[in-house]
């Protein structure tokens, strides 16, 4: 296990300031002091060796990756579309696409020395971090909220992890901060509000998620991703700028976020990723009332839409799945109703080629 050599430094998705390898647990130091949290993405010199570059070599692992995609043409015909397939990351070893991230923070953190990772979840990403963080030889320190599904809580408690909770989201923020800034662990997840994306080299671990749908899939038209702060959708685009700077795609496909309730669209009205926007919703994976700065530049980047699923409509995709065989949480099985939304506002076609992300089965929902 070792740090990427050809990792050169990370660069700011706002200013484009130029920082050397190393841990920005809170994104662009200058931008941060604007009062404008925004996200670093790594950058790495040329080379012929590796087309999906990340930062840890050879990391602590469980065996993510290489997840299932799945065709369907009876759901690209129903939804009036060339092709379909769903991408099923709950075949990661604790059951969502986090483990991807996990895999190269926590990698990150002991090669940095630390002794412990602290984090705000409670759901997948908790779940997550604690498994890796027994891999690993590190404590994880999570702080939950109090409505923390028991199946989540004792999962992460299992995995040896120290649990806090807190009465809402938002309260758990400042007592991650506390333990990152004041007594040495190491960040992970966001803990500022407003906020930026997870640990840059975390997110990074998303990227071959677009070599894995390209290898299966081609280049498809559109890709359709569950989206909170936007760590998932920014780490898929990531993937596939890569394929594109390497010449192996002559596009980027349009990554679209879906979101239970209007956070992304709001923002996008002004440009600005600092409002809160809350509202109930039962999608717990994506609930939440902050966005991101980088959320908004995946869509800029790649041409896509924010596209709002009620619960109803993503409780309705989920029985579809369940008569497939292919049982999903909540957040997850929007994904499919947002095809609907998509197809019927002209953005998808019967030219299409569809990818949708299904990020957990909701074992523990």
């Amino acid at each position: 296990m070792l740090m990427n050599p050809a990792l050169s430094g990370l660069r700011c998705i706002r200013c484009a300031t130029l920082f050397p390898p190393g841990d920005y647990p809170e994104g662009c130091p200058s931008c941060l002091e604007a009062g404008h949290p925004a996200s670093l993405e790594c950058v790495y010199t040329p080379s012929t060796s590796s087309v999906m570059p990340l930062p840890v070599l050879h990391p602590i692992t469980l065996g993510e990756g290489d997840t299932p995609c799945l065709e369907s043409a009876a759901l690209a015909q129903a939804e009036g579309v060339g092709r379909l397939w769903l991408k099923c990351e709950s075949a990661n070893p604790t059951g969502s696409h986090k483990d991807r991230m996990a895999a190269q923070l926590v990698s990150r953190a002991r090669l940095a020395g630390a002794t412990r990772v602290a984090a705000a979840s409670s759901g997948n990403a908790g779940v997550s971090l604690a498994a890796y963080c027994a891999a690993a030889g590190l404590q994880a320190e999570i702080a939950i909220t109090r409505n923390c599904p028991a199946l989540q809580r004792e999962a992460m408690q299992r995995f040896g992890a120290r649990l806090t909770a807190f009465e809402d989201s938002l309260g758990r923020w400042p007592h991650v901060a506390q333990l990152c800034r004041e007594q040495g662990a190491f960040a992970g997840t966001n803990y500022l509000n407003p906020p930026t994306g997870t640990h840059a080299y975390g997110v990074e671990g998303y990227k071959p998620i677009a070599r894995e749908i390209f290898d299966h899939c081609g280049l498809p038209t559109d890709v359709i991703v569950p989206t909170a702060r936007g760590d998932l959708l920014w780490g898929v685009l990531l993937g596939w700028q890569a394929l594109h700077r390497q010449g192996l795609i002559p596009r980027l496909p349009r990554m679209h976020a879906v979101e239970p309730y209007a956070r992304l669209s709001r923002a996008l009205q002004t440009g600005d990723a600092r409002g809160l926007w809350e509202a109930g919703t039962d999608q717990y994976s994506i609930a939440g009332g902050t966005t991101t700065l980088q959320s908004l530049q995946a869509l800029a980047r790649s041409g896509g839409l924010p596209v709002e699923v009620s619960d109803a409509a993503a409780a309705q995709a989920q029985q579809r799945l369940e008569r497939m065989g292919l049982g999903t949480e909540l957040s997850s099985a929007a994904a499919l109703a947002a095809v609907t939304r998509l197809r019927r506002s002209g953005m998808l076609d019967a030219e299409s080629s569809v990818v949708l992300i299904l990020t957990s089965d909701g074992r523990r929902g």
